[in-house]
């Protein structure tokens, strides 16, 4: 088995603010949201994906919503 880290596959993060996040991501730094599903553990609460253009694995973050 390697147990070499070679890079991160994608970060999640929590925010109170859907919209604010959201426009950071696509405003600010020019990621684009490609999905949005519910919270598995709190179908309230979205989880937001964004990534680059090219949607490589390591420029993915992904947000919990919640309030």
């Amino acid at each position: 088995m390697n147990k070499n880290l070679i890079g991160l596959h994608h970060i999640t993060a929590i925010t109170s603010s859907a919209p604010k996040i959201f426009n950071f991501m696509i405003e600010i730094l020019g990621l684009h949201l490609i999905k949005k599903t519910v919270n598995q553990d709190d179908i309230r609460t979205y989880h937001l994906y964004f990534t680059d253009d090219m949607v490589k694995a390591g420029t993915d973050i992904t947000f919990f919503d919640f309030l």
